[in-house]
């Protein structure tokens, strides 16, 4: 029996194909596993930003409500096993190893190479077939990289397909306009499917909604009325429907999101209280998500939008000129516009060059660099008493500042 560490050795090994064959390939595989997808109740997630918060507070809810829920999400940050959980318990490593192997048995008898499937592919049939032989009550699952030709689009069948707000990104892959982002993305809308979907821009809205009538599904607007009460760094409370909540989750877009999280609920036949809802939503949390532990603020801010959301929070919170910045990027991003939209906050950037071979060097970021076990002692020495570190970019950077960094202790608390 392989090992742990000699499977994921093996499914990194594994070759991404991006052709329009793909998906039909996946889906025979989907076959040759007895389309497990067909035995589980599935909220599908797409978007470009808020999937993650949408999957968390979700997910939380119903958990509260005595439900299980299965949630199958990406990158993982510190643990590849954190893409896929029962119940916010990671899948075991022998389970990892029994349904690879399930899955490798399958592909070899017939006549494929184990590594026709990239590590992605392997571990969206291994939350499909994990769920189902679980049993779980509804299975949360977040797609990879767009939607049209993402290894989740072998679903089927799912109950909500959830569209999060799209934006630019990932551009190389899904096209360079709104309108062929949203028309990728778009692909996952099934028949018999309910699209619930964010305030989008309107060539976007009319593109999901074009896609919603020529699958059959059924279009439900968003109109849950949500009020922001309180956003500081340290509380989020929001007035939704009427009912006051404390959010484990920080920033004002949660409120956005949190209006999604009410419509899909809504189109669950799986009742909910308000006091599920209340402990659900304030034990929330997702650790590089606007998180925020001392004086240290980290968030993932990987593309335009989502830098210029973390920009606006630290706005909102009267931090302009009070940043020290930990400042990593991948290459292939539209790093002018993220550092566009977060350097002029900051104090002092202090560039880093993300754990990733994609990453920007950190010489081409900013002037004062650090390596990533070095940058949050120089950021610590830089802060003044009512400055904020604020390490931002790519989860890769909040990954390295922290693991190279031995902050052990900020991951503890939030993992």
């Amino acid at each position: 029996m392989r090992t742990y560490e000699e499977v994921l050795n093996l499914m990194d090994s594994g070759w991404r194909v991006d052709d329009a064959g793909r998906l039909n390939f996946l889906r025979q595989v989907n076959k040759w596993l007895g389309r497990p997808d067909r035995q589980l109740r599935i909220v599908h997630v797409v978007g470009t930003n808020g999937k993650g918060s949408v999957v968390e507070m979700t997910a939380r809810i119903l958990e509260a409500a005595n439900y299980q829920v299965g949630t199958f999400t990406s990158p993982a940050l510190f643990d590849a096993r954190e893409q896929v959980q029962i119940n916010h318990h990671s899948i075991s490593k022998s389970a990892v190893v029994h349904w690879y192997e399930h899955i490798r048995t399958v592909l070899v008898a017939h006549g494929e190479e184990p590594a026709a499937l990239s590590a992605f592919e392997y571990w969206t049939f291994m939350a499909l077939l994990y769920f189902a032989d679980a049993h779980v009550d509804v299975a949360i699952i977040e797609a990879g990289l767009g939607g049209k030709q993402d290894a989740t689009h072998v679903i089927s069948r799912p109950a909500v397909v959830v569209v999060t707000p799209i934006s630019l990104d990932h551009m190389q892959w899904l096209g360079d306009t709104l309108s062929a982002i949203a028309t990728n993305k778009a692909a996952v809308i099934q028949p018999g499917s309910r699209v619930v979907s964010a305030q989008q821009e309107p060539i976007v809205t009319a593109i999901l909604q074009h896609a919603t009538q020529q699958a059959q599904a059924t279009w439900q607007a968003v109109d849950v009325p949500v009020e922001i009460l309180v956003d500081t760094p340290a509380q989020l409370r929001l007035q939704i429907a009427g009912v006051s909540y404390e959010l484990g989750l920080r920033g004002q877009m949660q409120a956005e999101n949190v209006g999604l999280v009410w419509q899909i609920l809504a189109q669950l036949d799986l009742p909910t209280t308000p006091e599920n809802r209340q402990l659900g939503l304030s034990q929330a949390t997702l650790f590089g998500r606007l998180t925020v532990t001392g004086r240290v603020i980290y968030d993932g801010a990987h593309n335009p939008a989502g830098a210029q959301q973390l920009a606006n929070e630290l706005n909102r919170w009267g931090l302009r000129g009070h940043v020290i910045l930990i400042l990593g990027m991948l290459a292939d991003k539209d790093t002018t516009a993220i550092q566009t939209a977060l350097t002029p906050l900051a104090r002092q950037v202090i560039g880093v060059t993300a754990d990733n071979q994609r990453a920007m060097l950190a010489t081409d970021i900013a002037q004062h660099t650090a390596t990533l076990d070095e940058a949050m002692t120089q950021a610590k020495q830089l802060a003044t008493a009512t400055d904020w570190i604020v390490v931002a970019g790519s989860f890769y950077t909040i990954k390295g500042v922290i693991t190279h960094g031995d902050l052990a202790s900020e991951h503890d608390a939030f993992i």
